[in-house]
């Protein structure tokens, strides 16, 4: 028995072996029935605090679990853990956190039963926005909430569906904002804010109508600012009589020396009854579009005779382009050679130096000097300005008064006149 049980045991038992205590012993009874009573005291106070701090122990090594409430991007789910911050619960719940990712509240707060912590993922966003390419970095879990987020208007034409859901990797999105077109339609002005891509859209969010044939100052695709102008078409008609040339036949004609021509049968213009469309434009009359012909005259086709005989060397000898090539070619048509044609040169240069409008106060008038000038209208109506007209004639007086030029030209000499 060791030295603290022999303690223990003589607090409860009699003292034997001492006499001076057992000739006294029942004298001292009640003393020692005390300090048993207190030792015993004690060792029960010994055991409570023992008894205490292991029920303490436990209590601080077995703290109680509580359910945390996580949504992430979204997606709710129960977290049941004993951690008592945010970066604890998103251990627990095997969620990392990304350098772009949101969380509320943060990291470092504290949670308690029935808290509630939010994570937003962060995705990248290759962004198109009228034609400003940026990569940018939301917290969203849509298309929709990161247009939201960046300030777009939900009027914006988007190149993918809003609902579309955004995942870990890069979304691509064109996005066309909308644009203010200012529409001019005569003296009116309307101005609208439209996010349809093309002008007609546009045409169509402000609410007007454009007709089948009005003129738009712009179309395809529509710009911020732009000014487009509507001009209203209206049609009107009109039957007029309208003169029809007549067609010209050439024959090849070998009384004809090459280089010139005859008229074998005069042609006769027609006449056509035609129906127009009148055009106008914002109320003015701006042309017109014929709609249906009816034949009244048919025109006559002039026959022309082209010449196919070989031309004599005086009359190749004259510059093309001159009355006097016309006149060279009708003389030797007549069978006059270039002697002829030398009178001729000479009478007519003396008379009006070859021009077609030479005038006289007598009234003679053209190359020959016709007196008065209008008798050259039976060689032809254009016989104040054609040159062959007035040479045919010139050519017919001299044949039917002189014989021959040089018999005009010798006679023009000794008299001054022919």
């Amino acid at each position: 028995m060791s030295k603290d049980q022999t303690a223990l045991r003589s607090a409860d038992e009699p003292i034997e072996g001492d006499s001076e205590f057992s000739g006294r012993g029942r004298h001292l009874q009640p003393q020692l029935r005390g300090i048993r009573l207190a030792r015993r005291g004690t060792r029960y106070a010994l055991y409570a605090v023992l008894l205490a701090g292991l029920i303490g122990g436990t209590a601080a090594w077995a703290t109680a679990k509580h359910t945390v409430e996580l949504r992430v991007d979204g997606v709710q789910q129960q977290v049941h853990t004993s951690a008592s911050s945010v970066k604890g619960v998103l251990a627990a719940a095997n969620v990392q956190v990304g350098p772009h990712d949101l969380v509320a509240p943060d990291l470092s707060a504290h949670v308690d039963q029935g808290a509630s912590i939010v994570v937003n993922r962060g995705h990248l966003l290759h962004l198109d926005a009228d034609g400003k390419v940026r990569d940018v970095w939301v917290n969203a879990s849509s298309v929709s909430d990161a247009l939201d987020q960046l300030g777009y208007d939900t009027r914006s034409v988007v190149s993918v569906s809003r609902s579309q859901r955004l995942d870990s990797g890069t979304t691509n999105v064109t996005l066309d904002a909308p644009k203010k077109v200012t529409f001019v339609i005569g003296k009116k002005k309307t101005a609208v804010l439209t996010a349809g891509p093309t002008v007609y859209d546009a045409i169509a969010d402000a609410g007007l109508y454009v007709g089948p044939a009005d003129k738009l100052s712009a179309t395809g695709t529509v710009r911020n600012n732009q000014v487009i102008r509507i001009q209203r078409v209206t049609f009107g008609q009109k039957v007029a009589k309208v003169s029809v040339p007549f067609p010209v036949i050439s024959r090849p004609d070998g009384t004809v020396y090459r280089g010139t021509d005859r008229v074998i049968t005069p042609g006769e213009a027609g006449s056509n009854r035609v129906t127009y469309q009148l055009i106008y434009v914002d109320g003015k009359y701006s042309g017109q579009v014929p709609q249906r012909t009816s034949v009244l005259v048919k025109p006559v086709p002039e026959v022309k005779g082209v010449g196919t005989k070989d031309v004599p060397a005086f009359v190749a000898s004259v510059p093309a382009g001159s009355a006097q090539k016309i006149a060279a070619a009708m003389v030797a048509s007549r069978g006059w050679d270039g002697e002829q044609f030398s009178c001729l040169v000479s009478l007519w240069n003396k008379e009006s130096g070859w021009r077609t409008d030479a005038a006289n106060p007598s009234g003679a008038y053209g190359i020959p000097q016709a007196l008065p000038g209008d008798k050259m209208s039976t060689a032809g109506a254009d016989w104040q300005t054609n040159p062959a007209t007035q040479i045919t004639w010139g050519l017919n007086y001299i044949s039917g008064v002189y014989g021959t030029p040089c018999a005009a030209w010798g006679h023009s000499q000794a008299t001054n006149w022919y």
